[in-house]
């Protein structure tokens, strides 16, 4: 049976976007044309491959058992074709996709926006906020090119861009640890902000805990951003990276202390799929761009370092 490759890269956009409309946009092509490449897949086939749930659709088991064969024959493909193409990053007009936490977004997104500039000036970039729990998924199925995480991600290509990131408390003007480091029993008093797990950093977590703390808090937010605000006008205490700390303390007015040398350290981690950068050069050249941009940074420094 001969298919037109065409229908297999349309059968893999609808399985990763869930609709046809969606799919469409994905692929730059009106949804008539899209409904009627699925139609021409499901006759050749013989199964109707996805079937309606809600407003989206879910793929039938002989679809989930096409998935990989078809992603393997493509992504073979694009390797054979682009390794004799090569690429050329100043001549792309190509659209990255890099996710990241609003703290990488405030403190990582400039530099790599800076470089990718002056390498490919026609490329053009989009930051997709994190969602943790299915960043994993987005990498696997292609739908980001990298993502900048603090916790583990089940992909198999990593670099460590940040070693040894520690979090910091950020306290209202006024309020101050007499030694600079706050102990659980300065906080145990203390009404606190924290942000969600979803926003990438579980780690918070750990660092209660290690404070000997309850995990209630006062408000729960999305974005790390929010919380100076919430420290300042609320009186709250908030944990934040300590490569956020100083600009944000400055801007608002707001006082650092070091939590105990117990608390955990974590490295900062750029990560992707590694079968699709090696099928794809220009996702490959983005994520060394994004590598070779962010590497060697350093926090600021750790007292209790040794």
């Amino acid at each position: 049976m001969d298919v037109d490759l065409n229908l297999l890269r349309t059968f893999l956009t609808i399985l990763d976007q869930g609709s046809v409309t969606a799919a469409a946009d994905e692929l730059h092509l009106t949804q008539p044309t899209v409904s009627h490449a699925l139609g021409r897949l499901r006759r050749q086939v013989g199964d109707p491959l996805f079937v309606r749930l809600g407003s989206g659709l879910v793929p039938t088991a002989r679809a989930l058992e096409l998935e990989p064969v078809v992603r393997a024959a493509l992504t073979g493909l694009d390797r054979a074709l682009s390794s004799t193409t090569g690429f050329d990053p100043t001549g792309t007009a190509r659209r990255f996709r890099l996710c990241l936490s609003d703290v990488g977004e405030s403190s990582l997104l400039g530099p790599v926006v800076r470089t990718l500039s002056g390498e490919a000036p026609r490329a053009s970039l989009e930051a997709v906020p994190t969602r943790i729990d299915a960043v994993s998924g987005w990498l696997r199925r292609g739908e980001v090119d990298a993502a900048v995480a603090s916790v583990p991600l089940d992909v198999d290509g990593s670099a460590t861009i940040l070693a040894r990131e520690r979090y910091v408390a950020l306290l209202p003007a006024g309020v101050r640890a007499a030694s600079g480091v706050l102990a659980g029993s300065d906080l145990a008093g203390l009404r606190r902000a924290v942000v969600a797990k979803e926003a990438g950093h579980r780690m918070l977590d750990d660092v209660v805990a290690s404070l000997g703390l309850d995990d209630q808090a006062v408000v729960q937010v999305q974005h790390f951003s929010v919380l100076p605000q919430l420290v300042r006008t609320a009186g709250l205490v908030a944990f934040v990276p300590a490569q956020m700390a100083d600009s944000v303390a400055h801007n608002w007015g707001l006082s650092i202390a070091e939590l105990p040398a117990s608390s955990p350290r974590y490295d900062v981690r750029l990560y992707w799929d590694r079968t699709l950068s090696d099928a794809d050069e220009a996702r490959a050249w983005f994520i060394d761009l994004v590598r070779r941009t962010l590497t060697g940074l350093t926090p600021p420094p750790d007292p209790f370092a040794s």
